[in-house]
């Protein structure tokens, strides 16, 4: 298993930062961002530290330079759930600016399109599809990681990623009409499809959903229940639904 020519700097994490090896084959690849303004060789030697007990894949540095820091064939301690890092290449990239919407310049974001383009190609991943098997921090735990910008960019890194390597674009997700804009439930938002949750986890979960969960405002209540079925479930309990809540829900007989 190779790392991509795309890497002209290689900055190899600390032993005890990572694993050697992977149990599964390559189907995911994870999105971070530094939450700073780094190049690629400093956020490398953060990883070079015994004791940090984290590692990315890659990083991708404010120049837009690519570095190593595990192997493709290892497997990094970057997402915050065990699968996810074992099935995963992580990226880590740097913003231009701290704060606010943390942002990514433009030469640093055609880079981590290349390497995404170049990681899923060699990896024979297909098509490239938002959420599925290109996935980002937040997804896996309660983070802002990889921030506001490139949480809007996820689309266009997609497209563009699959149009370098000439897959079809993907067929739309239903659950991407099912939820919020953002891509998750959360406390306080108020739909008819939280209403949907809630009836189910009422019905299907009593032990744990009480019935003042029932209604179309995601409360406490609900919020509760869900943390409940995810730590049951082996999912990160964040009280939060999105697509991978949503997936391990239809398991189990919800419909929408």
């Amino acid at each position: 298993m190779s790392n991509s020519s795309l890497a002209k700097e290689k900055y190899l994490a600390y032993s005890g930062n990572y694993t050697k090896g992977r149990n599964t084959k390559i189907s995911e690849i994870c999105i971070h961002h530094m939450a700073g303004v780094m190049s690629a060789k400093q956020c490398g030697a953060i990883f070079q530290r015994k004791g940090r007990n984290g590692s990315s894949n890659y990083g991708i540095g404010v120049n837009g330079e690519i570095a190593v820091y595990v192997n493709e064939s290892d497997t990094a301690w970057c997402n915050s759930n065990w699968a996810s890092n074992c099935r995963s290449v992580s990226i880590e990239t740097s913003n231009n600016k701290t704060g606010g919407n943390w942002t990514v310049s433009n030469k640093t974001l055609d880079s981590l399109i290349k390497l995404v383009a170049d990681i899923a190609k060699r990896n024979n991943m297909g098509t490239l599809v938002k959420g599925k098997n290109v996935t980002w921090h937040k997804m896996y735990a309660s983070t802002a990681c990889p921030g506001p910008y490139l949480l809007s960019k996820m689309d266009y890194i997609v497209s563009e990623a699959n149009k370098i390597n000439k897959t079809p674009s993907p067929a739309p997700s239903p659950s991407s009409s099912f939820l919020p804009k953002r891509g998750y439930f959360k406390l306080g938002d108020v739909s008819a499809n939280v209403g949907k949750i809630a009836s189910f986890m009422y019905k299907t979960f009593p032990s744990y959903t009480k019935k003042s969960a029932l209604g179309n405002v995601y409360g406490v209540n609900l919020r509760n229940a869900i943390k409940e079925f995810q730590k049951r479930t082996g999912l990160q309990a964040d009280g939060c639904v999105g697509k991978i809540t949503l997936a391990k829900l239809e398991k189990y007989g919800f419909k929408y």
